[in-house]
């Protein structure tokens, strides 16, 4: 799948918000080297890197797409590298402090991999802090997914479509950072509100991520026609805010000896 690496970053996804939060809370250091998984554009990538100043940041993707717009974000920060690498094969070791990842991790089916390829990756007295969408993490956004799918009789083209999201329990990803050697591992779900002024706003954050897997199965006449439906859901969720809708993450921490 390919992604639109302008449209993706001239969205103000919630998931930069949280990625900032996430950074917050994981407490980089200014001389920490930091392996950014599952990088995106760079945004969080050149956080990380502004506190991180003494050291260095790796971002890896499997999208150049998603690589050559972050080579623009970060062109005026001289600690970062860039590389394309999906995550469930890269071959770090004993070469970072810090391993963050942001709302990638659902886009791989082979999380446990991930995880093991992170405690690798990761020197002595290392840390790592991750957060991706929860199960049954946006009810609003798959009622209106289904109601689109229904609504323009799609049901025949999307039966056999397999889930482009693995979403783990807690459970399981604390199981994750166990079975791969991590200690004091610590998983938790957080719900959070999302807010947004217009269905057009809500339609710009699920084409830029969410709905591409569902649309690219689709022609450009029906993609049109699936956006609408899809947009106009969200006036279901209108308050006097604007349009208001749960979502679901997981985060997980843990430490390697």
């Amino acid at each position: 799948m390919r992604w639109d690496a302008e449209k993706y970053d001239s969205t103000h996804g919630p998931q930069i918000d949280v990625g900032l939060k996430l950074i917050e809370m994981a407490n980089v250091k200014a001389d920490d080297s930091v392996l950014d998984i599952g990088c995106g554009t760079g945004r969080l990538t050149c956080e990380l890197a502004r506190l991180a100043h003494k050291g260095t940041v790796v971002g890896i993707d499997s999208s150049q797409e998603m690589l050559n717009k972050a080579k623009e974000a970060s062109s005026s920060f001289g600690n970062i590298l860039l590389m394309n690498i999906p995550a469930e094969e890269m071959k770090f070791k004993n070469d970072f402090d810090f391993v963050y990842s942001n709302s990638a991790l659902q886009w791989i089916k082979e999380q446990d991999n991930v995880i093991a390829r992170s405690y690798k990756a990761l020197k002595p007295g290392g840390r790592i802090a991750v957060q991706l969408p929860a199960k049954d993490f946006c009810w609003a956004m798959m009622e209106n997914i289904r109601s689109a799918i229904s609504s323009l009789g799609l049901e025949s083209k999307f039966e056999k479509m397999e889930s482009p999201w693995r979403f783990p329990l807690k459970e399981e990803m604390e199981g994750y950072l166990n079975n791969a050697g991590f200690v004091n591992a610590k998983t938790y779900y957080n719900e959070d509100m999302l807010f947004f002024e217009s269905v057009n706003d809500v339609l710009d954050w699920g084409v830029s991520a969410g709905l591409r897997p569902f649309l690219a199965l689709l022609n450009e006449k029906k993609q049109e026609r699936f956006k609408y439906a899809f947009a106009m859901g969200f006036e279901n969720y209108r308050t006097e805010k604007g349009i208001e809708f749960s979502f679901k993450r997981l985060f997980a921490f843990g430490e390697k000896h």
